[in-house]
């Protein structure tokens, strides 16, 4: 019996060309065409009137490939647009394509595909054959565009044309360029060669299919799969990290599900017990020698651990990068250097007294940052490569304890943009025993914004800004396009993602800065450049259609931008100020809350006895709070400064440092404050500061209290909690609880 699905459909797309479709390049100063669709082997997008589109969605891996020379697509492409029909028989091992009421029978690995109609099938030879790859049957583009839809496929350098009549690339290098620029940035790496060509530096140039040796030519045969046949497919009791997107939660040092906190630190996770202001040591998973954590999650019966392992890794002088002379390299004896590999641990922990290990992965390169959006946790990885070490080996308990090569599947590759190494995302799903996905692209950078459907990753440099976009969907991870912008990014909050575009500030090496807007094709629609010349961007929120950047230099502008319309965004207000906000949290509606530093000018006389101002100095931490009820005209409403020179708290660059607590309006940070009352004198602990009434005040300050024990499995951490009627003041190894509501200690322990 037929077991039949629908399929995204390359018919579909096809179809569509016959209704119009219509791409026009005259922006980039190209020939305008017509009636065309056109793709770029390696890409798993295409372009359809500008617009950058997922070949399939459902299987980010699905790319125009070419095989023993003749590009094949996937039958399952775009079906969400169309009701072109495409199933698969399970007894006759086809995919069968029906469209223009006949049918079209391809037998997996055969070269041949059968017309039917009324009972009777005529077979008609192919110069390929129809394989599987990625759970995807792939078929040749000339027999489905030229045999059966009478459409014209024309090739150059990668790019392929579907129009009604051919269209002449080679003769047209400003369509071919533009194309490539917009869905040939990044392509699947087809094979080792090239892989190493994109590593190194150099560029190709394909006219030709045939010209092509894939990473497929390498088998001997497609190799034989099944296809898919997936139809379908915060008030609070307690403390939560201070994220950026709600939704989306952040890694940290600390965390705690309301009974326990779990605390990470060197080679341990220590778990304490937190039962109304009572404390106890209840548990401690101790890491191997090599293995250090640097972040933790905590999800209800599972606990993750983030960080780095090293190992030493023995080099010989030809696995050097190319750029060692091979003179030199006959002279130099083996040596050694440290072989890093970043991982994640999951734990359950239905009992946190005995947390049990449940499963773990490991990506070569350094743990950067991560993600985690329900039960899946995406791991930001930077990889550095030596000579022909070509793929970062990675490892997985799930299939097996030894480590493997990366599959060449999953690189992409950014031709025009060498790199010598890979950013790579890990997705893994804490509550099963399915393998980690993996997915690498040949770029740098470790600026990472995610929302519930996409992952940004941005890659600073001399000339720009890079950010690649990736398609998220549970442990889905796919290319979804890139784009470039003038200047650099200073953290996460210089991007956000709003009604489908991409909003980024950034500063040049000239300090001049600019807000950027994107839309779902990576291209920038919008933009304002010239911001507070010779200053630099020191903090930035976006909420809703507003933008909010403090620039500073010897003053603090805070602007109010108004990006309603991606396509003209405003400058609507501007406010200045001593001082400067390195970070910016919305606290009420209409209100932002920065935390920064207190500025004060320094004077002195000239020859007439005037006093002159000859430069600024910064004074004690400043908190603001700014009223934006009024874009054009921004407030400061209350500020709070603690301390004088020298103070200093890591909520300047770390939000995961602030404990954000909405329900009593009030914040906390760890911070040393100095030059109190002019004395000199400092203190360090942990601040209480209320934003009620619209005014900030200082309702507390927890004293510091020095360690009296050290080791590797005495973590080091400074983060302020509350569970609950209590606060917690974590101090490296010491914990103390308080009475949240008059700061009264509670007990102290430390962990030995």
């Amino acid at each position: 019996m037929m077991k039949k699905t629908m399929y995204t459909s390359l018919a579909v797309l096809l179809i569509f060309l016959l209704l119009g479709s219509i791409l026009a390049f005259a922006s980039n100063g190209a020939q305008t065409t017509d009636q065309a669709i056109f793709l770029h082997v390696g890409s798993p997008l295409l372009l359809d009137q500008g617009e950058i589109k997922t070949l399939d969605s459902e299987n980010p891996d699905v790319a125009a490939t070419v095989v023993q020379s003749h590009t094949l697509l996937p039958l399952r492409a775009l079906s969400e647009y169309f009701q072109a029909k495409v199933a698969y028989q399970a007894d006759t091992r086809e995919a069968i394509l029906e469209i223009h009421g006949k049918q079209y029978a391809f037998p997996i690995n055969q070269k041949q595909y059968y017309v039917v109609e009324g009972g009777n099938r005529k077979a008609v030879a192919m110069d390929s054959k129809t394989v599987i790859l990625n759970q995807r049957t792939m078929v040749p583009i000339r027999v489905i565009c030229e045999d059966i839809l009478n459409l014209k496929v024309s090739y150059y350098d990668r790019v392929i044309a579907i129009a009604e009549k051919e269209i002449d690339l080679q003769g047209n290098k400003e369509l071919v360029a533009a194309v490539k620029s917009k869905i040939g940035t990044a392509i699947k790496a087809p094979n080792l060669k090239e892989l190493k060509i994109a590593l190194h530096g150099s560029q190709l140039t394909f006219t030709s299919e045939s010209e092509i040796s894939t990473a497929q030519n390498d088998m001997a045969e497609a190799k034989e799969a099944a296809p898919s046949m997936n139809t379908a497919d915060q008030g609070s009791q307690y403390s939560a990290t201070n994220t950026q997107v709600e939704g989306v939660d952040e890694a940290d040092i600390v965390k705690t599900d309301g009974k326990y906190l779990y605390i990470a630190g060197g080679n341990a996770i220590r778990i304490v017990g937190a039962d109304r202001g009572k404390l106890s040591d209840d548990a401690m998973i101790r890491m191997a020698e090599s293995k250090y954590i640097q972040e933790i999650y905590v999800d209800k019966d599972r606990l993750i651990l983030l960080g780095n392992r090293s190992e030493p890794m023995q080099i010989y002088p030809d696995m050097l990068p190319y750029s060692v002379k091979e003179d030199s390299l006959r002279m130099m004896p083996p040596f050694y250097r440290s072989q890093n590999y970043s991982f994640i641990d999951v734990y359950d922990i239905s009992d946190p007294k005995r947390p049990v290990f449940v499963k773990g992965h490991e990506m070569e390169g350094l743990y950067q940052t991560s993600r985690k959006q329900e039960d899946v946790v995406y791991m930001i990885t930077n990889t550095s490569l030596y000579g022909d070490i070509l793929l970062p080996m990675m490892r997985d308990t799930v299939t097996g304890t030894e480590p493997v090569s990366m599959k060449l599947d999953d690189v992409m590759i950014l031709p025009s943009m060498p790199s010598p190494g890979y950013i790579v995302v890990s997705a893994l799903d804490i509550q099963n025993q399915e393998k980690t996905e993996v997915e690498a692209v040949a770029a740098w950078g470790s600026i990472t914004y995610m929302n519930d459907h996409a992952l940004y990753l941005a890659s600073n440099a001399y000339d720009g800004t890079t950010i690649t976009k990736l398609q998220i969907n549970g442990t889905k991870v796919g290319y979804a396009g890139s784009g470039k912008v003038k200047g650099t990014l200073l953290n996460q909050f210089s991007m956000d993602e709003y009604d489908q575009h991409l909003r980024v500030a950034t500063t040049d090496w000239n300090n001049d800065n600019g807000l950027y807007i994107l839309d779902g094709s990576m291209n920038v629609c919008g933009s304002i450049a010239g911001l507070a010349e010779n200053e630099r961007i020191y903090s930035v929120r976006f909420m809703g259609d507003r933008g909010y950047v403090v620039t500073f230099r010897n003053m603090d502008p805070l602007f109010v931008f108004d990006l309603s319309d991606p396509t003209s965004p405003k400058l609507t207000g501007e406010l200045k100020i001593p001082g400067f906000s390195n970070y910016l949290h919305p606290v009420g509606e209409d209100l932002l809350l920065g935390i920064g530093a207190e500025t004060y000018e320094i004077y002195r006389k000239d020859e007439n006895g005037k006093d002159v101002v000859i430069g600024n100095q910064q004074g004690g931490i400043k908190l603001s709070l700014f009223d934006v009820s009024e874009p054009n005209k921004p407030k400061e409403i209350s500020k709070l400064v603690l301390g004088d020179s020298g103070s200093y708290t890591e909520a300047f660059y770390n939000h995961k440092a602030v404990m954000v607590d909405q329900s009593r309006k009030n914040i906390a940070f760890e911070a040393t404050v100095s030059g109190l009352q002019k004395t000199g004198e400092y203190k360090q602990g942990a601040a209480i500061i209320g934003y009620d009434d619209k005014k900030v005040a200082l309702k507390g300050f927890l004293d510091f209290k020095p360690m009296e024990t050290f080791g590797k499995y005495v973590p080091y951490a400074r983060r302020v909690l509350y569970i609950g009627d209590e606060l917690y003041y974590i101090q490296d190894g010491r914990i103390t609880s308080y009475q949240y509501e008059n700061l009264t200690p509670i007990q102290s322990i430390e962990l030995q």
